[in-house]
Order: structure tokens, then C-alpha cells, then sequence
């Protein structure tokens, strides 16, 4: 009886240090971090690991690891991803503890030593406090998924791309408001006619670029499923278009025939392409040629891919994620949005999600050239397609 009016409170303390880390953490893999170090004597200081699952269901992001080196499973098996039971890893040998909260799989605690794992996990107090860290590893990556939607709000906003736009509305409007002058003046009737017909060209631009900013802006979520890859990148690079083009970058885009179907989330996939855009566009600063190349392409494996080509020197870049090192506490501003170093990795992760993936290569002639690769779409017109070949 003495023992168990002591195990309580020990029991109370460590769920009170789990749930303590939601006031310290400032990052998913701070919080990750802190996590283990509480449970560091649970598990008698056995080598382990706290990952995450992206948006694929299955890839994980291995966010602390404690103890010696070890290799963690790269991929969570469906069984532990549906069924949320504890298990071996066929591949690594070690003990898997899918984090289940709000009904879903969020992570996994993974630990090297399968045997003695499983004899810790039997006992029903050790269970109640992975049901503690799943419910604070769900929330961290609650807060980190809003951090990165206040990002991506701010990056497709017009205060992220205003100087370039400012400039583009101005000299219509000044443009316009010269001519209205020489009207007042100048009363010839064929020059009238002539500086009319010029208000209305410099005018019709003026209204153009408001029309590019309302259609980028206007929310599109109805639109999420089936969308036209073509469409998607013609709209987002007419808008940011703008901000590139005012940087002195020469912005080329080739858009492929037909329709391209690609089952995405919209807001996701417009995105992606803002951030591999801004890693093209650092990547032609400081080049003779500024050039960014975007062409659509479809492949034989029924895949569809964007592919941006920078004028930089050709250097393969780093696609691991930063994104769980995003603090969320602070309110980012649209300008540290589009300064800040592009999180390739995130966008590898926005196209996993969808069945793609992010692939890159780089030539000293040709510069770095990102590949937004997606599956194409079955629909109607595709079955009708394939039934008649």
C-alpha cells in the first residue's frame, strides 16, 4: 500500500512534466526534444526516437533522438498507422508506439530494444503516458500547421509582392494622367484621338493588374480536388510575375496543351510554387542572364511536373525540411515570409501529400531546375481516353 501511495504522485509529476513542455516549447523539435528527456527514465535511458508523420501518412521525421546511435524506421508501416498497436519494425528490429490522438496517428515513439520495450509497455501506467505524449506531440504539430498557414498566407498576400506591384500601377496611372493633360490642352482633333486611345491602353493595364490581384486573392478553396495543373502556374506566376520581373529577372513560362488534371489541395499546391519560385529567384540574383524558366511537362508514367529553371551556378539543394524548427510563437510579417531561406523540404512534404514529390538537379550551363512532380488525375476524359486506345 505504501508503494502505490507513492507511485501516484511520481505518476502525477511526469504527466505534469509532459504536458509542462507546451509552455516552454517554441518548436515542434524543441518540444520533441523536451519530451524525451522527461521520459528518459521511463524507458531506462534505452536508445530512442520521437518522429512525426508527414503528409503522405506514412514518410517520418525522426524530430529527437536520445541515447546511442541508432537507425529508426524511415516509414511507418500501415499496420501501426491504422491500427495504432505498438509492434517490431520488420525493417530496423525495433519497437514502434504509433502517438494516437483526436483519432488520428500523428507520430511514433520508437525505441531500440524491442524486448525490453514490450515488458515496459504491458504495464497500464506506461500506456496512460503515451496517451499524454501523443496529445502533446499532436498539439505541437497543431501549432507548428498554423505557423506554416500564417507563412502562407503572408507569402501570397499583396503587401509580400507590393513593391513590385506599386510600380506596376503607377506608371499606367501617371501615364494616364499625362495624356489627360495634353487633352486639356492639345485640342487638334487627330491628336485627340490619338492620346485617347492611349489613356485607354495605359488604363486597361492599370485595371489588368488590379483584376491579377483580386483573382490571386479571392479564396479558391471550392476548388480543391480536381484541379488544372496549367491554370494553377499560369495565375500564380502572372502575379508573383510581377515582384520577379521588377528585380530585373527575365520571367519565361511554357504551358503545355490540354488540360492537366491533378488531384490537390489549391492553396497547397499555389504554395509550393511560390517557395520554389523564391528559391529560383535568390538563385539568379548575381548572375549576368537573370532568368527563371517555368515550362509544364507531362511524362510517360502518367505524371505531370512543373519544372523551374534559375540562372544560378547548378548547385543541387538541401530538400531536407526546416519547417519543424519554425517557432510559433511569434507572429511572422509578409516580408520575413519571402526574405527568409526557402524551405525546400516543405515542399516536398505539400507534394507528398498529393502522391508527388519535389526532384532537383543542377548543371554548371544550365543552372538548378526543380521538379514539382504530381500523378495525374484519373477522370472521366482519361477512362475515355484509355478506352478507346
Amino acid at each position: 500500500m505504501n508503494h502505490s501511495a507513492t507511485a501516484a504522485p511520481d505518476g502525477a509529476a511526469l504527466e505534469a512534466s509532459l504536458l509542462g513542455v507546451l509552455l516552454s516549447a517554441e518548436t515542434a523539435r524543441q518540444g520533441a526534444t523536451a519530451l524525451l528527456q522527461v521520459l528518459g527514465p521511463t524507458f531506462e535511458e534505452m536508445p530512442a526516437a520521437l518522429a512525426v508523420r508527414d503528409r503522405d501518412g506514412l514518410t517520418l521525421h525522426v524530430l529527437a533522438e536520445s541515447g546511442d546511435a541508432h537507425t529508426w524506421p524511415a516509414k511507418l508501416e500501415p499496420q501501426f498507422a491504422l491500427g495504432a498497436q505498438h509492434g517490431v519494425d520488420p525493417g530496423t528490429g525495433t519497437m514502434v508506439v504509433p502517438l494516437r490522438a483526436n483519432g488520428r496517428v500523428v507520430g511514433a515513439l520508437v525505441l531500440g530494444d524491442a524486448r525490453r520495450a514490450a515488458s515496459l509497455l504491458a504495464d497500464e501506467g506506461t500506456r496512460t503516458v503515451m496517451d499524454t505524449v501523443a496529445a502533446v506531440m499532436n498539439m505541437l504539430v497543431t501549432r507548428t500547421d498554423a505557423a506554416l498557414t500564417r507563412r502562407c498566407l503572408a507569402l501570397r498576400s499583396v503587401d509580400a509582392v507590393i513593391e513590385g506591384m506599386a510600380h506596376q500601377m503607377a506608371n499606367p496611372l501617371t501615364g494616364a494622367s499625362a495624356i489627360a493633360q495634353l487633352l486639356a490642352e492639345e485640342l487638334q482633333d487627330e491628336g485627340q484621338r490619338a492620346a485617347v486611345g492611349q489613356v485607354r491602353q495605359e488604363l486597361t493595364r492599370a485595371f489588368g493588374v488590379l483584376h491579377d490581384i483580386l483573382d490571386f486573392q479571392r479564396d479558391t478553396r471550392a476548388h480543391d480536388g480536381i484541379l488544372d495543373l496549367n491554370a494553377v502556374a499560369e495565375r500564380t506566376l502572372r502575379f508573383r510575375g510581377y515582384a520577379i520581373r521588377e528585380q530585373g529577372i527575365t520571367l519565361e513560362f511554357e504551358a503545355s496543351a490540354g488540360f492537366l488534371p491533378v488531384r490537390s489541395d489549391s492553396r497547397g499546391l499555389e504554395h509550393a510554387l511560390l517557395v520554389a519560385l523564391r528559391f529560383a529567384e535568390l538563385r539568379s540574383h548575381g548572375t549576368v542572364n537573370r532568368r527563371i524558366a517555368v515550362r509544364l511537362v507531362e511524362r510517360p508514367s502518367a505524371e505531370l511536373a512543373i519544372e523551374i529553371t534559375d540562372s544560378g551556378v547548378g548547385t543541387i539543394p538541401d530538400l531536407s525540411p526546416g519547417y519543424f524548427d519554425l517557432s510559433f510563437l511569434a507572429e511572422p510579417v509578409a516580408r520575413d515570409a519571402v526574405t527568409e531561406r526557402p524551405d525546400l523540404g516543405f515542399v516536398d512534404s505539400i507534394l507528398r501529400g498529393g502522391g508527388g514529390r519535389l526532384e532537383a538537379r543542377g548543371s554548371k550551363t544550365d543552372g538548378t531546375t526543380l521538379s514539382l512532380v504530381l500523378p495525374r488525375a484519373y477522370t472521366a476524359d482519361t477512362a475515355s481516353r484509355d478506352a478507346s486506345k
